[in-house]
């Protein structure tokens, strides 16, 4: 394996006919192979890589490496980085000056080691299949494949080619679409909404909107296998895995997961805490009576009814809203026994967003990274459906059908008059179906002071979102009429990138700025003396939140 591994310097192919030989006579498994060829190829790249960074140290090739042409030709590069890369691993005899050329011209190192990877995995994994099944074919196959991929790489890079591809593939839609089953039509169409979506205090989505995205229809576990190569990416960047962690050092675990929410809050100081929802915290101790919860509640300077929530949560699991001491009893009932609850005034209004905030450490000012207008699940009647039909018809609402109709089961057979909206869910998370769409459009240089504000107020924090509960748009953008009613840490999500219309590419790229982001604020920490989580510490908070999330009552 070694030997192979070092074959793939000498010639990468040669090496690959070589390892499928050992898997053809039985000699190793395909996989270790293919692990081997893996390894030997991407060490290479890097090795050529740093041959051309390093060349930089001989004055006679860095004199050459600079001026103005050069610089266009750095431009140029990182702009198509990924196509040249590509047409590198396809055609043969120009991978080795062009990998020196990334070291020479200083391209990321990050940008060019994932591509790298994942140029290398798919060459060896499409030729060691090739080979295996048939060596004396292979040659002829991957010269036509390779030759013909980067002609066609090359030729999509022209504007007049790639509106010839788009208008090919409008044709076949438009053929083919009317012959795809109703549901399939409606899922490439992101599910368009019948009616417009009209909220109080919430821009209006129109009709024919999409209300469920491509990045949605992707199982989680799969989604976030690109940020997880990227984390790790970044910790060997940063020298720290967990690096996060000290993201937010006022924060336990940065805010990363498993922090007590009830902390969080109480992080803004007096000079801001008219802009916070009123909170208290208490034990769910037996002793608890309906008495004893009315008496401690108004000393607190709350009155029924409340929202009650786990104080330490996920996505609004155990979120409820209570009518009277008798309703927050019987929740306490099921309730960890001793598990903390936050108690806190209901928000009347009806807007809701997340508003992410980002300031490094030293920075007088920082800035809304992103502002996400919440719409909570609900289904609007007209005089004749039942509640259950009102799901079933309703494209969003019908996305989480099963949650709704759980959690409303003894009121599915009512039939809503007319017009009347009926909320399914007390929570707008994307968990219970509630839908996002971005606002960044409507943040304000008077409503980025007024956060810089609340964060002055709050000694360690750096990045996280604001969810709050607003009166109007308009009120919003000047700074006012406004209540935060929870705080979240470096575990947080820039969740305008959830919003329908955001195409999958936007989505990640969103992620990618955000996780990119969030390493370099946590580095700045560091260098300011916080210190990181170890990776059995922060295990530990994982595991705490994770046994305590299935033990928490329904929401509402």
């Amino acid at each position: 394996m070694l030997g192979l591994a070092l074959l793939t310097l000498l010639h990468e192919d040669v090496a690959i006919a070589a390892g499928a030989s050992l898997v053809s006579v039985g000699t190793v498994s395909i996989g270790v192979t293919a692990f081997t060829l893996l390894c030997g190829i991407v060490i290479g790249d890097l090795f050529i890589y740093v041959l051309g960074l390093s060349s930089l140290r001989i004055t006679w090739i860095r004199r050459r490496t600079e001026g103005p042409m050069l610089e266009r030709c750095r431009n140029a590069l990182q702009h198509n980085l990924l196509p040249t890369l590509v047409t590198c691993r396809l055609v043969p005899g120009v991978l080795f000056p062009t990998y020196f050329a990334c070291g020479a011209m200083r391209v990321p190192f990050l940008r060019f080691t994932v591509i790298t990877l994942v140029t290398a995995g798919v060459h060896v994994g499409l030729l060691l299949t090739l080979m295996t099944s048939s060596l004396e074919s292979a040659a002829l196959q991957v010269q036509v494949i390779g030759i013909g991929g980067a002609a066609l790489l090359i030729a999509l890079r022209t504007r007049r080619a790639r509106s010839i591809v788009k208008a090919l593939f409008a044709r076949i839609r438009e053929l083919a679409e009317p012959q795809l089953p109703p549901a399939l039509r409606a899922a490439l169409h992101g599910n368009p909404t019948r009616r417009a979506i009209a909220l109080p205090g919430l821009p209006v989505v129109p009709a024919g909107a999409p209300t469920i995205g491509w990045a949605e229809r992707i199982p989680p576990l799969l989604f976030y296998i690109p940020l997880v190569v990227q984390w790790f990416a970044l910790g060997i960047r940063y020298r720290s895995l967990t690096l996060p962690t000290a993201a937010n050092p006022s924060i336990e675990a940065g805010g990363l997961l498993g922090e007590s929410k009830i902390a969080c809050m109480e992080l803004i100081g007096p000079a801001a805490r008219r802009w916070a929802a009123r909170s208290m915290v208490l034990d769910n101790r037996p002793s608890l009576t309906p008495s004893g919860l009315e008496l401690l509640a108004s000393g607190a300077g709350l009155s029924f009814p409340l929202v009650a929530k786990p104080d330490i949560g996920w996505r609004g699991i155990g979120v409820r809203l209570v009518q009277d001491a008798a309703d927050l009893h019987a929740y306490l009932q099921g309730f960890p026994a001793e598990g903390r609850v936050i108690l806190q005034e209901h928000v009347p209004h009806a807007g809701e967003a997340g508003i992410f905030y980002v300031r490094k450490p030293g920075e007088r000012h920082g800035r809304i990274f992103s502002m996400t207008f919440r719409y909570y699940p609900h289904v609007v009647g007209d005089g004749r459906s039942s509640l259950r039909a009102l799901i079933a018809d309703d494209p969003r609402a019908s996305w989480k059908a099963g949650l709704h109709r759980e959690a409303l089961a003894a009121r599915l057979d009512e039939v809503p008059a007319a017009g009347e909206t009926v909320r399914l869910s007390l929570v707008g998370s994307s968990r219970v179906g509630g839908l996002y769409k971005d606002a960044c459009g409507h943040v304000t240089a008077t409503l980025t002071a007024r956060f810089d504000e609340i964060a002055d107020a709050m000694p360690g924090f750096h990045f996280g979102r604001f969810d709050v509960r607003f009166a109007s748009v308009e009120r919003l953008a000047v700074g006012e009429d406004f209540r935060i009613i929870e705080v979240n840490g470096a575990g947080a999500e820039a969740i305008h990138m959830w919003d329908p219309e955001f195409r999958l590419g936007d989505a990640y790229a969103t992620l990618f700025h955000q996780q990119a982001l969030m390493f370099e604020v946590a580095d700045a920490c560091r260098a300011a003396g916080a210190m990181p989580l170890t990776a059995w510490e922060l295990v530990r908070y994982q595991r705490r939140q994770q046994g305590l999330l299935p033990l928490y009552p329904a929401s509402n």
